[in-house]
């Protein structure tokens, strides 16, 4: 069966270059070179892979500025078939929840979808809460931290990398995933459809098109606010060297300092 498949990215500043606004305490996009999301393009082309063996479509969302527009079209060089920037001054500062409200209602916007996917976390914020919070707001199954996920009669099969194993997740559609950063080689971008790409061109959406109230969205619907932040100075560490000969200065230095305790005859 064919697949309707939407991939969530994001254009975020190169971690070399980040900027942050004094006043706001956001994110100074302007100020920084934006580059896609480096596990989103791992999500893509899980998305592209499954499309490959199964038929169907791939549609690459992302809520960002205008200057977006270049991961948009990076996505359909690399194979996607459609893609919408969902963009709005008014989406503006938001933090992890209004973000997925606002992506979650693109998608019931678009309509029919089998799979969402994304990347497991953005480096400018490395939360990993988008993607789940996506999932809830379209009471939809999800699967995290997937390294590896197929299509097989009917069912989404993943592996999900946990801290003392993989585990092996099989469940029917609708379903939402998060795809490992490095899990997988995604494919290079193509002149071809980098031609193909500026000649479709991509679709913008704005508040107005999903019909959400302005109050849920970007900072008015945040309820997390950064107050202050702050530079967190590194101890310097000082190395001693110790031979043979002064072992017994060694002991007597940690005895006192009490990191080393001495057993009672």
């Amino acid at each position: 069966m064919p697949l309707d498949i939407i991939v969530m990215v994001k254009q975020v500043p190169d971690s070399q270059e980040v900027v942050i606004d004094p006043v706001t305490m956001n994110l100074n996009r302007s100020l920084t070179r934006n580059v896609t999301n480096r596990a989103d393009e791992n999500a893509l082309e899980v998305a592209l892979s499954l499309r490959d063996k199964a038929g169907g479509t791939v549609t690459v969302i992302s809520m960002g500025p205008p200057q977006a527009e270049t991961t948009m079209y990076e996505c359909m060089a690399r194979g996607a078939d459609r893609a919408i920037l969902v963009s709005d001054r008014l989406f503006g500062g938001a933090d992890t929840y209004p973000t997925g409200l606002t992506l979650a209602s693109t998608i019931s916007k678009i309509g029919r979808f089998d799979v969402v996917i994304a990347g497991e976390e953005s480096s400018d914020s490395s939360t990993g809460h988008v993607g789940p919070g996506v999932a809830e707001f379209l009471n939809i199954e999800q699967i995290t931290y997937c390294s590896n996920v197929e299509y097989k009669d009917g069912f989404i099969v993943a592996e999900r990398e946990l801290e003392g194993g993989t585990e092996v997740v099989r469940t029917p559609t609708p379903v939402l995933i998060t795809v490992l950063l490095n899990s997988n080689f995604p494919r290079r971008q193509t002149l071809r459809r980098k031609i193909d790409a500026m000649k479709k061109g991509f679709e913008v959406w704005n508040l107005e098109k999903l019909g959400l109230p302005p109050e849920w969205v970007g900072v008015r619907g945040s309820p997390t606010i950064v107050r202050k932040m702050r530079s967190i100075k590194e101890k310097e560490r000082a190395a001693k060297k110790y031979d043979l000969s002064n072992l017994g200065e060694l002991v007597k230095e940690l005895y006192e300092k009490n990191i080393l305790k001495l057993e009672e005859e």
